[in-house]
């Protein structure tokens, strides 16, 4: 039966890969008054699917598609004592998988050894459009509901997140109407392409936590692995945000213990989207600029005199290049 449910899996995700928001059938128009009044009202859906996400107990089946990269999913959830725990598996080649709660992450990989790590990010399938402050960010997105529709055989509701500037990608979420869990994500370029996509093929809700997750709660997690980080002030600062986004951390360290450098890092964030920046000494000289895209992950360097700017993040060129051209060096 789990074979049988693993390959139905596979089978929907080819089924189910498109390359227009609104492929996947018929979508039926919701009416609102005026702008105003349908804004409130896709916060009020979209803050109904962020607690879904997070109160509920849940198994979903999913696939994410990546520039026609297909990789099938598990992810169970539950809360147990009041705090949340998520299962993730890949369905399809050598085993891997992870145990999250609130404060660590267990790695299983087949052939490594296991370990834990602290981690107080959510990286479950949604977590980005899970924990976003959707009433700060009027300020950077119109919410658009487009209109209902079905997903994984479910009355779905959709709603855009449309970017109001070229310095962030936009998204379209699919929510249950029966239970407001997500359904699928898209993430959209400016020119309405889906770079990456996240879609559930089946959604099984309880009442009861599932007794398997129970089981894997009450075993002895693999050794916390601690990585000790030697942190510097950072000799670089950022002189422009993109509209939304703020700094969440500003150091400089090593990437590893067997660097002897130290290079200088920004992270920041508007709450769906996480930007990392690196600067550090030439290495090598190469182009001017050198851009990897891979669906909506960037990665941007650029040399600028005697150090390499590199940024890292879901977001557009645009975006990454004025990053770069506002930084400037600390006074001493």
């Amino acid at each position: 039966m789990k074979k049988l449910r693993d390959a139905l899996c596979i089978a929907w995700a080819f089924l189910f890969l498109t390359t227009s928001v609104f492929a996947q059938g018929n979508v039926e128009p919701v009416v609102a008054k005026d702008k105003k009044s349908k804004a409130k009202t896709a916060i009020v859906y979209l803050q109904q699917m962020q607690q879904a996400y997070a109160d509920k107990n849940y198994e979903i089946l999913y696939f994410t598609n990546v520039q026609n990269k297909v990789e099938s999913m598990q992810l169970l959830h539950g809360v147990i004592d009041g705090e949340e725990l998520a299962y993730v598996r890949y369905l399809n080649g050598a085993i891997r998988e992870t145990l999250q709660s609130s404060k660590q992450i267990s790695y299983f990989e087949q052939g490594r050894q296991p370990y834990t790590l602290e981690a107080r990010i959510d990286k479950s399938v949604f977590a980005q459009i899970a924990h976003f402050n959707y009433q700060a960010g009027l300020d950077s997105y119109d919410y658009i509901i487009v209109g209902k529709g079905r997903i994984a055989g479910k009355r779905a509701l959709a709603i855009r997140l449309l970017s109001k500037d070229p310095y962030r990608y936009s998204y379209v979420i699919w929510l249950d109407i029966e239970t407001s869990l997500p359904l699928r994500l898209d993430t959209l370029s400016s020119s309405n392409l889906i770079l990456e996509q996240a879609q559930v093929v089946s959604l099984y809700v309880t009442e009861d936590v599932n007794p398997w997750l129970i089981k894997v709660s009450q075993q002895r997690l693999p050794q916390l692995v601690h990585i000790n980080v030697t942190q510097k002030k950072s000799l670089w600062k950022l002189n422009w945000l993109p509209p939304g986004f703020k700094v969440l951390k500003c150091d400089r360290h090593k990437l590893s213990s067997n660097e002897s450098a130290f290079i200088s890092y920004i992270m920041l964030s508007d709450g769906i989207v996480r930007i990392s920046v690196y600067i550090s000494p030439i290495k090598e000289f190469m182009d001017k600029e050198k851009i990897i895209q891979h669906g909506a992950m960037l990665i941007y360097s650029s040399q600028q005199g005697a150090v390499e700017m590199t940024v890292i993040g879901e977001i557009p060129i645009a975006s990454a290049q004025r990053i770069v051209k506002s930084m400037s060096r600390e006074k001493s």
